[in-house]
């Protein structure tokens, strides 16, 4: 059967993709692109236009939303996105001078980080390293008991750290760089020792005694523990606090000074779990 003139024009109507209003009076027929007119009121016709309206508007967001990510992602493969002022130049190379080249240097024990160049690639596990304190190895709270080999990062140097690597880690200023210092592998030389006492739970000395050191024993790994002196006046002294301690923490924390502790004075833990070593003079 022939498709009649109607049918044809039917069809074209359906192929029209964008409305086109011709007449929005009250009661009148309303024309779609160039097919047959439809019967439609103007309440209909508001509606429908309504609900076009919006639909066009969130496709224009969309498409300008997209078209932004692409920038955004175009950009980011090009350069890194630098939100810190934190540079290599000017303050990380400090920071790693001063904490991290005595191992990490050419030819040291560890991998080399004396350059930008070979640090670049390390620094999102640097950064997590250094919040999980576990570089540089020192498994002691700083500013809890005044140890002379101290190693670990300030509270400051983790967050410059932590601040450069979320900021892209840029490189800055090469002229800035501090004064290359050489390496020198001086062991220290311990102190003497006369004894060494095992503390665990709650201790009171007998005698007065001088602390060299401290040295963990039996601590639970994953386990944070503050051992503190209480004088016979009442007066509380820090001596370790081992945060999330590991075996390889096991090692000897020497004071920068000998401690002297009367008798009577207690050694506490907190919580009481594990044991550690008071080296005395």
């Amino acid at each position: 059967m022939r498709p009649t003139r109607g049918d044809r024009e039917d069809r074209s109507d359906h192929c029209c993709t964008v409305p086109t209003a011709r007449s929005t009076k009250k009661g009148s027929r309303i024309h779609f692109g160039k097919g047959k007119p439809s019967h439609v009121t103007s309440k209909s016709w508001l509606t429908l236009k309504r609900l076009l309206d919006r639909l066009l508007h969130h496709g224009v967001q969309r498409l300008c939303l997209l078209g932004m990510l692409m920038l955004w992602v175009s950009a980011t493969d090009a350069h890194e996105i630098i939100t810190t002022k934190i540079t290599w130049g000017r303050e990380i190379s400090r920071v790693f001078t001063r904490r991290c080249i005595s191992c990490h240097h050419k030819g040291g024990p560890a991998f080399d980080l004396s350059a930008y160049e070979r640090a670049r690639p390390w620094a999102e596990a640097i950064k997590q390293e250094v919040l999980e304190r576990r570089m540089p190895p020192w498994g002691a709270v700083k500013g809890f008991g005044d140890f002379g080999d101290d190693d670990g990062l300030s509270e400051n140097e983790i967050a410059l750290i932590s601040s450069w690597v979320e900021g892209g880690a840029p490189r800055g200023d090469l002229n800035l760089l501090p004064r290359q210092i050489e390496v020198k592998a001086e062991p220290s030389v311990p102190p003497k020792i006369e004894k060494i006492l095992l503390a665990s739970g709650s201790l009171t000395l007998k005698r007065t005694v001088k602390i060299a050191g401290v040295r963990p024993e039996t601590v639970p790994e994953g386990a944070s523990l503050r051992v503190i002196a209480e004088h016979p006046n009442g007066a509380m002294e820090p001596l370790i606090w081992l945060y999330s301690y590991a075996s390889r923490f096991r090692r000897v924390y020497y004071f920068k000074a000998p401690m002297r502790l009367g008798a009577g004075t207690r050694i506490r833990f907190y919580p009481a779990v594990g044991s550690v070593s008071l080296l005395l003079l």
